[in-house]
């Protein structure tokens, strides 16, 4: 090394410490989530030439912001300010709907018809048949598009109903859908549709993050159908015919005055990613119930809402349960009360089971989340885990009264970071929908035994450890 580059080495040395220095009572004063906040200061305090400049690509939240920006005078009107007395739902299922809406979310909305889609030939499917049907209007919003046979499809589609004077607007995830976001959609725009990608990784836009992504997956048909769940637009989803690396995966339709309210959440992404002005008239509107049997709570949550309701809702919902809870996530990495109330409701007997696949598209998520195992086994927790593949899908049914089915999965970056959608199902018929989903996921699992856990080598317990202490980066 020659005496200009071991300048240079211990200038940038010195430069990064001295950052340390200055970023770490910064994110004190963030006031972040405890495990995100000795992540972060661990990462710049020991390695400050890599910590410093991932904390500044990812770490700035920017949240009171965003939350400044954010449009959401446009469903303020069909809010409440407690749960409908005409709704017949069971005290524990009342308390849970309130809670929801203290927080700013939508009432629960009755005369819906609900339908668990389990399968990505059927939710293909189902969703080319929505589109096709759209006779004024069309919304979508994906964090992935894919450049496959199933992205062709949608832009194919989306132009050609744009062009007969269809409504359609696209909302892409900046980071989920790099290889898409530009040319790849142009068909949509040449034919008279609107594409928005939200929130550009860059700082050559504002606004911009390179962190809190927009996790919501939506499809909206004149705000009376609406399509949610875990599938994005592309082949590992679904798509016309089987495919050997499908990904087992879940979507919701919804056919009633709960679409309406889905469409909202849409469109408070859509005003603050475009700054588009809000058509006049009864646009936005909820429509009329329908005629279905369901009572459907709809949940947008994100960082830059500060009572965190999804979070709060399936941790009331975990706390109040009585027989069983059975989740199902592809992602495992729980803070301590969602662990701490799994761990409790099992030692008071409820038969609390966890699916999750096998392994992951995410090897470090999947050290972090094994390390939570041992606590949650010896207190009873059973856990499948799914063989045939990779499984995505996100549900949690509980005592056979709530089941909520959506885009979050049961990890830190769902409940802080990533912008998400969820729905509360309120109906014994609809949460018995979810429970047989699961059951046939279950079949397709093994049961992990306290033996393997016990028989881990020393090096993979270390290196769960490791994960889980920096798991809220990730």
């Amino acid at each position: 090394m020659t005496i200009s580059q071991w300048i240079i080495a211990h200038f940038l040395e010195i430069v990064g410490y001295l950052l340390a220095i200055v970023l770490i009572p910064r994110i004190l004063l963030e006031r972040r989530h405890p495990g995100a906040t000795i992540a972060w200061i661990l990462a710049i305090g020991l390695i400050p030439f890599v910590g410093v400049p991932v904390y500044f690509l990812i770490g700035g939240k920017r949240i009171k912001k965003i939350s400044r920006e954010k449009e959401r005078d446009i469903c303020r009107a069909n809010r409440a300010p407690a749960c409908p007395l005409d709704l017949r739902l069971s005290p524990d299922n009342r308390r849970i709907a309130n809670l929801l809406m203290q927080a700013g979310r939508f009432p629960p909305a009755p005369d819906n018809r609900v339908t668990i889609l389990d399968d990505g030939v059927a939710a293909y499917a189902t969703l080319m048949r929505l589109l096709e049907t759209a006779e004024h209007s069309i919304e979508v919003a994906t964090f992935i598009l894919g450049r496959d046979e199933v992205g062709r499809s949608l832009v194919e589609i989306l132009a050609r109903k744009a062009a007969e004077g269809v409504r359609v607007r696209l909302l892409l995830d900046a980071v989920g859908c790099l290889k898409t976001r530009g040319d790849f959609v142009r068909p949509v725009r040449d034919a008279g549709g609107r594409v928005g990608v939200f929130l550009p990784i860059m700082p050559l836009r504002r606004p911009w993050s390179a962190n809190l992504r927009n996790h919501r997956k939506m499809t909206i048909i004149d705000g009376r159908k609406a399509l949610i769940g875990g599938m994005n637009l592309a082949r590992e989803y679904m798509g016309p015919d089987p495919h050997p690396a499908r990904w087992k995966d879940v979507n919701l339709l919804m056919e009633g005055s709960a679409a309406g309210h889905v469409r909202n959440v849409f469109w408070e992404d859509w005003v603050y990613t475009t700054g588009e002005s809000i058509p006049p008239g009864d646009f936005f509107h909820v429509p009329p119930a329908g005629d279905g049997p369901s009572t459907v709570q709809v949940v947008g949550d994100g960082p830059d809402i500060p009572a965190r309701p999804l979070y709060a809702g399936i941790l009331a919902a975990l706390n109040r349960a009585g027989k069983r809870i059975w989740v199902v996530t592809p992602y495992f990495v729980p803070d301590d009360p969602l662990s701490a109330a799994l761990q409790l409701a099992a030692r008071l007997g409820c038969d609390v089971r966890l699916v999750m696949p096998e392994r992951s598209n995410h090897p470090l998520v999947d050290l972090a989340g094994r390390s939570y195992l041992p606590d949650l086994l010896e207190a009873g927790i059973r856990f499948h885990m799914y063989q045939p593949g990779m499984l995505h899908a996100k549900m949690i049914a509980i005592d056979g009264r709530i089941a909520v089915v959506g885009t979050a999965n049961m990890d830190v970056r769902s409940f802080q970071l990533n912008f998400e959608i969820a729905t509360f199902l309120y109906e014994p018929e609809d949460v018995g929908q979810v429970e047989r989903a699961i059951g046939a996921i279950m079949a397709d699992c093994r049961e992990l035994s306290p033996r393997e856990i016990h028989r881990k080598s020393r090096l993979r317990r270390f290196s769960e450890d490791i994960c889980r202490v920096f798991s809220p980066l990730f």
